[in-house]
């Protein structure tokens, strides 16, 4: 009996040994990182699986923590989570962290209703940052900004507005999943987009996030090396518009 307890202790130390030991960069993620992963978001999917695959080269496991964005952003800003996944590089972004090496594009652009394909009068857009201004080919100064892209498509459905602006791959996740109703009814204006890398972002201002950078840099050019961020974005059938060419 004394042997048993004494193995059972041994076997019980040695777990939390090497759980202590244990090399892990946590990201925040959104809130719905688990439906991202199992829906159709190929250019998030895709990256997932390969920043997952690089850092174990290296011998780090990623731990994602879930929370509603502006809450997962804090969580990085403060140092409480290595780093953001994902993240465009949009203007004013700078101003807190420093982001990844670049693993792919996003595509900013405009969706609109089916029935107004060519109605350009009442443009809404999506609350991006202070700083930027995705397609200023529209004129900013009568646009209406709105909190969340769930607003925006309903201001859409029901014609309030005549254009809607966020990235693609966001906007037809979400009318697979949450908002299928709308689906038949509108689309994304592939004639007029922007482009800007997405990345991982990290705090600059906490050492230990910047750590984490160093890290996952150093996997995103050794899974890129190893072919396995080409793998992952055909596996995931990313658009050729949002993938890194190499």
């Amino acid at each position: 009996m004394m042997f048993r307890i004494i193995t059972v202790f041994i076997l019980f130390f040695c777990s939390v040994l090497v759980n202590a030991n244990e090399k892990v960069i946590t990201f925040a993620v959104g809130h719905d990182h688990e439906q991202m992963l199992s829906s159709y978001y190929p250019v998030y999917k895709a990256n997932w699986e390969f920043i997952n695959q690089s850092l174990d080269l290296l011998g780090y496991r990623v731990a994602a923590k879930p929370l509603p964005w502006a809450r997962a952003k804090h969580l990085t800003q403060t140092g409480k989570a290595d780093g953001l996944f994902l993240a465009a590089n949009l203007a004013g972004r700078d101003k807190w962290a420093t982001l990844s090496k670049p693993l792919g594009y996003g595509v900013f652009g405009a969706f609109y209703h089916v029935d107004r394909p060519d109605q350009q009068t009442f443009i809404a857009s999506i609350r991006i940052g202070q700083y930027d201004k995705i397609l200023s080919s529209y004129p900013p100064e009568d646009m209406l900004m709105v909190a969340t892209a769930h607003q925006g498509f309903k201001l859409l459905i029901n014609k309030r507005i005549d254009r809607f602006i966020m990235s693609e791959s966001y906007g037809r996740y979400l009318l697979d999943t949450e908002l299928v109703k709308y689906n038949k009814k509108l689309r994304f204006d592939t004639n007029l987009i922007e482009k800007r890398t997405i990345h991982i972002a990290f705090s600059k201002n906490h050492p230990s996030s910047l750590q984490a950078l160093s890290i996952v840099n150093e996997a995103i050019a050794l899974g890129i090396e190893k072919g396995l961020y080409k793998q992952a974005v055909e596996r995931n059938k990313v658009p050729k518009r949002m993938r890194l060419m190499h």
